[in-house]
């Protein structure tokens, strides 16, 4: 899959304690037979470029459960880059950081995050416990038993670094890096470093190559499982969201995924709630409409949303727990205690908690205002929650939408009010969507995720013709199968309109108007229309789009 904007292919080096090196480190490689080079760290435009995105990376994780390792750049040329045991710091060689940047800015600083992030994960899922205890016990039975079996995880955790490290650095909004192999020649020439280790104590660099592809492919897999848990919520498959998130946090445990299940929970419950119940728009983090149906006839509806929402607030209480100072997930905590008809709590989150951080959740605290005025008008002040509202509608669209309702006044259609004709992307036509699986049976990739639900993809080094987008199929036991072809970022086609990447989003609701449903996306938002999906970047521009239809 070639879109920069969603997948991070990470370059990938096995990191591999060898003959004569300290065993001090989780090292990103190790030259073998050589003294430890004083470690004299850096300062200047390297460091701080390094240093930045290593917070970016930290940020992009979310879990303050643990005190984060220091940052280090060093002029040592032994590791490319390590985590101290201890997980006290992780360092970057000034040598790894310009083989990365020789590449180019945006691959090289892909490639760097593609290191940190493989040392991050070595820290966040404590691949270095067994081999601290073997060393400090290595005097008793126990210690030597589990010294001999330290060698045998490493290919485990290098490879769960490598794949967990790139969906790190993906999840922080690093572009596409898929020139590993350069990268690897480059490391192993420039240390210098020997193809083939005598010893057999490493893999040689094509058995590298060989695993990194693996790697590879698993981190592609739980990326795109993510891409499409997003727009199964967007289109309003709530409950096969969460099969999605909920398969992620079985490999990745992040704050984002944490708080996604716990919104797309709440956006489920929604559905269990009468019409009347539904009238204005919940400001959650991922700001989605009420696009979906209302389930008014179950008889345990109210039993039903109820165990939804408390199960929402679950998951928010661990986004808490990972990060503190997370505020959206405070807001979505709030907003679930508003629909629990908890006015209090939904009050103390919205109005306390959910105001942490404002500079980095500017948003947040905003559309923590907006629950506040919609308490006010359950509380009976109508007037004083639309001037609370009036306040917000420059800089917020849920705000606009709101104050419609309580206004009472319509937001004006587009010229086009039923939104986008579904339009033929790489030679496929719209209608065909749904005979897809049939057509190209053999050339499908099938992921089965728990709870019987079957996720099919046909991507272009499967299929002639896709050149620049990927089809996916959903079939869930309980909902219609899904048919979605999706572009890549910065698609050379155009809509049925005109419209190309690059085209800014009010000319796109001139036309269309605002759409019934959306998702905000910390790095854009999802415009949902009938059988349309509009995917815009963080500049508020057209990015991809998507053909879906049901079955």
């Amino acid at each position: 899959m070639k879109a920069p904007s969603l997948i991070l292919i990470v370059c990938l080096v096995f990191a591999l304690n060898l003959t004569g090196q300290p065993r001090n480190a989780f090292s990103y490689i190790s030259k073998p037979d050589q003294l430890e080079q004083e470690m004299e760290a850096l300062v200047g435009p390297k460091y701080e470029k390094a240093l930045a995105i290593y917070n970016r990376l930290v940020e992009a994780k979310g879990d303050r459960r643990f005190p984060v390792p220091a940052f280090a750049m060093t002029k040592a040329a032994n590791n490319a880059a390590f985590l101290v045991y201890g997980g006290t710091q992780i360092g970057l060689e000034e040598k790894a950081y310009d083989i990365c940047m020789s590449l180019g800015e945006q691959e090289g600083e892909a490639a760097i995050a593609g290191l940190l992030g493989h040392e991050l994960v070595h820290f966040y899922e404590k691949h270095q416990w067994r081999s601290s205890f073997a060393q400090a016990y290595r005097e008793l039975e126990i210690g030597r038993t589990l010294e001999g079996m330290v060698d045998q995880d490493k290919i485990n955790n290098e490879t769960q670094a490598d794949y967990l490290g790139g969906f790190l650095a993906y999840s922080a909004g690093y572009p596409v890096f898929d020139n590993r192999a350069a990268l690897l020649d480059k490391i192993y020439k420039t240390y210098p470093f020997p193809e083939v280790d005598t010893t057999g104590a490493y893999p040689s660099l094509n058995d590298r190559k060989a695993l990194a592809q693996k790697s590879e492919e698993k981190l592609k897999d739980l990326v795109r499982v993510f891409e499409v848990g997003n727009l199964l919520a967007a289109i309003g498959q709530y409950d096969d969201a969460r099969v999605f998130f909920k398969h992620i946090l079985i490999d990745y445990q992040g704050r984002e995924i944490y708080n996604n299940l716990g919104v797309v929970t709440v956006l489920e419950a929604l559905e269990y709630f009468p019409e009347s119940e539904r009238k204005y728009r919940l400001p959650l983090e991922l700001d989605m409409t009420f696009g979906a149906g209302s389930k008014d006839g179950f008889g345990d509806k109210v039993e039903r949303r109820n165990k939804l929402l408390r199960e929402a607030i679950s998951y928010f209480n661990n986004a808490i727990s990972m990060d503190p100072g997370y505020a959206p997930a405070y807001l979505n905590k709030a907003c679930a205690y508003y629909m629990l008809g908890d006015n209090d709590r939904a009050a103390f989150y919205a109005g306390v908690e959910a105001k942490r951080n404002p500079g980095q959740f500017p948003k947040t605290k905003t559309d923590a205002q907006v629950l506040m005025a919609m308490l006010t008008a359950r509380g009976g002040n109508l007037e004083t929650a639309i001037q609370q509202l009036e306040k917000l509608e420059a800089p917020s669209a849920v705000a606009l939408y709101n104050l419609s309702q309580m206004k009472q006044t319509p937001i004006p259609d587009g010229q086009k009010p039923n939104g986008p004709d579904a339009y033929d992307i790489d030679s496929v036509e719209p209608y065909n969507l749904t005979n897809f699986d049939r057509q190209y049976r053999r050339e499908r990739k099938e992921i089965e995720l728990f709870e019987a639900l079957d996720f099919r993809i046909w991507t272009p080094e499967q299929v002639e013709g896709l050149s620049a987008s990927t089809v996916y199929m959903v079939k869930s036991p309980n909902n219609p199968s899904l048919y979605l072809q999706l572009t890549d970022a910065g698609h050379p086609g155009e809509l049925y309109d005109g419209f190309k990447a690059g085209t800014p989003r009010s000319e796109l609701t001139d036309l269309y108007g605002e759409p019934k449903t959306s998702l905000e996306l910390p790095t854009g938002e999802i415009m949902v229309y009938k059988e349309v999906l509009l995917l815009l970047d963080q500049n508020g521009q057209l990015s991809r789009w998507a053909n879906y239809r049901f079955k």
